[in-house]
């Protein structure tokens, strides 16, 4: 058989005929230094995605009667910088307590992007306001102290601007506490390092119930019309603010005024009642695509179980643990109770990071468990928001 082998051809056999000699020759004029025992990508991913963060409290800012902010630097006798976040991100926070019950809650960052790289230090800002029967809210507002040190986990979320997928006009719907995440993204508007059009809607009870008025008003004056906000009152009534509740012909209202009558994306953040109505009532009626709707969802609990079960904890190179969990408390919190931390983070199931093989037993969810198709095959549950409903055996991931 006769193969024509054209000029460019016969040089990559050639090539390849030496490509041993080649190699050899290359590793004897190698340099003998060693190679460098960190690489800048490597340097990088663990500076965003830190395994666990070690942080300090800096300073307690009292809000109101039941609110309290935390200014929160990085410890560093363990590590060098915060991880930095896009506007709209949380942190799981663990602290243990004086029982050595180690607690853990998300709780969304109000600070700017742009202040983890504070020239003198930089650093997160936490609001956190009391929840009945909150153990770590009550713990934080009642026992924390400046100085005090906490772990957390790098900063994450769903609630963040993007814009290939969002709108240039977007709309937030806040309730209470949940207008957080939109005071950092309106301070990451302002430093341009988001460029989008923001109109908050912000649901509280009374004028006293409001959170970052003050700095919120500064930010609306350096934002060129960029940000604003709307104050809607639930038992007030005040002149030039809106009175009742957020609708979907209060939001329509406001995107009406968008100059370019664009499509128009919501952001939604706050407590649970709120969150249900607008997703099953009135975010329906905008007939909007899928895609522009991001909700932040708040804490959900099941009630109606007083048993106590066993729970028995399998945990690779350890001898297997048994523990006593409540009916009317969620895997986690059992394990956290009895000090066993495993990985965490959205607390409502969605995420996946908590993720549990379930050998044995019965559990109930709440709504917002989403378990994939490889979940539920070999029979993974997601304990942050799943409750013991007969003693389990489950094999847990440490922390």
């Amino acid at each position: 058989m006769k193969v024509k082998v054209g000029l460019f051809g016969l040089g990559d056999m050639l090539k390849f005929k030496h490509l041993g000699d080649n190699r050899e020759k290359a590793i004897e004029e190698a340099s003998e230094q060693e190679l460098p025992c960190s690489y800048k990508a490597n340097d990088i991913a663990r500076l965003y995605h830190p395994y666990k963060q070690y942080l300090i409290i800096k300073d307690i800012i009292k809000e109101n009667e039941d609110t309290k902010s935390f200014i929160l630097v990085a410890d560093k006798s363990k590590q060098k910088e915060l991880a930095p976040f896009k506007a709209g991100s949380y942190l799981s926070i663990y602290v243990h307590d004086k029982d050595n019950s180690l607690l853990s809650r998300t709780y969304s960052i109000v600070s700017s992007p742009k202040e983890v790289f504070d020239s003198n230090e930089g650093f997160y800002k936490i609001t956190i306001k009391r929840v009945d029967n909150g153990a770590l809210s009550n713990f934080m507002l009642d026992k924390a102290t400046i100085g005090m040190k906490l772990e957390s986990s790098e900063p994450g979320g769903f609630l963040t601007y993007n814009s290939l997928r969002d709108s240039k006009n977007v709309i937030a719907l806040a309730g209470g506490v949940g207008i957080t995440p939109f005071v950092s993204m309106a301070k990451a508007i302002v430093e341009g390092i988001e460029d989008f059009n923001l109109t908050i809607l912000y649901g509280v009870r009374t004028s006293k119930d409001i959170l970052y008025k003050d700095e919120l008003l500064d930010i609306i004056n350096k934002s060129n019309n960029k940000v604003k906000v709307i104050h809607v009152f639930s038992d007030e009534k005040l002149d030039n603010e809106e009175h009742g509740f957020i609708t979907s012909e209060l939001i329509s209202k406001y995107a009406s005024k968008f100059s370019d009558n664009s499509n128009y994306s919501i952001f939604v953040a706050g407590p649970t009642l709120m969150i249900d109505n607008l997703r099953n009532n009135e975010l329906p009626k905008l007939n909007l695509l899928p895609k522009y709707i991001r909700i932040e969802n708040s804490p959900l609990y099941l009630d109606g179980d007083s048993n106590v079960y066993n729970i028995k904890i399998i945990t690779k190179g350890k001898e297997p643990l048994v523990i006593k969990a409540k009916g009317n408390e969620t895997i986690l919190e059992a394990l956290e109770r009895n000090n066993v931390m495993i990985r965490s983070k959205c607390h409502l199931g969605g995420c996946g990071y908590c993720r549990s093989r379930l050998i044995k037993g019965e559990y109930a969810s709440t709504k917002y468990l989403k378990l994939n198709e490889v979940d539920k095959k070999f029979n993974y549950i997601h304990p942050c928001c799943s409750y013991p409903r007969s003693d389990l055996e489950i094999e847990v991931f440490e922390y």
